[in-house]
């Protein structure tokens, strides 16, 4: 426990550091506070503004031992409106200086880093109509994951998914990536993200697609010239059977001396070792076949079966964080549209799933939240309060 502390004690403090966007002089309730009763509120199962308003009026008691709450409890409406005018780039950035404050990754740990859409925060007609007549878009965030701590370290929102790309620098910036493993997916296959995270003195495993055309092709051309039983390539399989299905994967790793030469590999810093994955996987209910084969790119020198492990983890960042904060979290149904309240209540909804998912007890996302709910004691674990 006293681990856990360590990592994300002190949220209460880094709540102050986010600016008030409202005039001083009609303050009637403290950002610091609302920012405190909806967390507290999420992490209780709560999710709408006005059972975040039912549960403040129930735990006013135990929200004073934290903060005043001179006026008592803002209505819905209020919490709407603020959370909505709140600035998302210094909440994130509140978000990124807590989680990070006292984190030492060690040496080969993986940082996943993908986009998410919160698809209900516009409106299908709004989404499908182009923005000079009236359109938006749904929120877009991108965030990196450490699936060995269980934690989200960065986010970032986007105005649509084509600009992850601007993104992915100032999430690199945000953290400390000495001698750990950065893995995006093709999006993020560019010159610039490359060398952005070499400069970091870490490595990269990277998706390559058709956005890069001639890497792409210069990297099937490679592995088209060179037969599995070749001496100089690496060779790992593995299998894996879950949720109905098998799956068999193969993968290749080439040097990436390799390359033809009409590849400009010196474009890419650090590129050392090109990688082809083939999967085949069968549904076991039906028999159904699907095969696929991916490449990426990596500045690792490993063994294909530790560049193998980097590849499928990278999906922990769907399955561990996006996948969580859809169905125990409710991400992609809330209708919160106003404003910027879709992008902070993300970014709120992030802070609530690092506490719950790196609180030690073993049991369930929803059980923490019930018990939160229903124990201030627990709610205070949860939270890493001192009483």
């Amino acid at each position: 426990m006293a681990e856990i502390e360590s990592l994300l004690g002190g949220l209460l403090g880094h709540l102050n550091e986010v600016p008030d966007p409202r005039q001083s002089g009609k303050i009637e309730y403290p950002l610091d506070e609302i920012l405190f009763l909806t967390i507290s509120a999420v992490v209780s199962t709560c999710s709408e503004w006005d059972e975040i308003v039912d549960f403040g009026e129930d735990k006013l008691d135990w929200l004073r031992r934290y903060r005043p709450y001179l006026n008592g409890i803002p209505s819905h409406d209020t919490l709407n409106r603020v959370m909505s005018m709140i600035d998302p780039v210094a909440f994130e950035q509140m978000f990124v200086t807590w989680v990070n404050r006292n984190i030492q990754l060690p040496e080969g740990t993986l940082i996943s880093i993908d986009g998410k859409k919160l698809r209900s925060s516009a409106t299908k007609l709004e989404q499908q109509t182009a923005h000079a007549d009236g359109g938006k878009s749904a929120v877009h965030l991108v965030e990196a994951w450490c699936s060995d701590l269980s934690l989200c370290l960065s986010i970032r929102q986007v105005a649509e998914k084509t600009n992850e790309i601007k993104a992915i620098p100032l999430i690199l910036n945000d953290l400390e990536l000495d001698g750990c493993v950065v893995s995006i997916d093709a999006m993020g296959c560019q010159r610039e993200i490359v060398k952005a995270i070499i400069s970091q003195n870490a490595d990269y495993v990277i998706g390559l697609k058709g956005n890069q055309a001639t890497l792409s092709a210069g990297v099937k051309a490679a592995f088209e010239a060179y037969a599995p039983e070749c001496q100089d390539e690496q060779y790992a399989k593995d299998t894996s059977v879950d949720h109905g299905r098998i799956e068999e994967r193969i993968c290749r790793v080439l040097n990436a001396e390799r390359l033809p030469q009409w590849v400009p590999r010196a474009d890419w810093a650090g590129l050392n070792t090109i990688i082809e994955v083939q999967s085949e996987r069968t549904i076991m209910a039906s028999g159904t076949l699907t095969r696929d084969t991916r490449y990426y790119i990596s500045s690792l020198l490993l063994s294909a079966d530790h560049i193998a492990a980097y590849v499928r983890g990278h999906w922990g960042i769907e399955n561990q964080l996006h996948y969580m904060l859809d169905v125990f979290w409710g991400e992609d149904d809330s209708r919160k549209r106003t404003a910027c309240a879709a992008a902070n209540f993300g970014t709120v909804l992030r802070i609530a799933h690092n506490l719950i998912k790196t609180h030690p007890e073993n049991i369930s996302i929803k059980r923490k939240r019930k018990k939160a709910d229903r124990s201030d004691q627990y709610r205070e674990q949860i939270l890493r309060l001192q009483t």
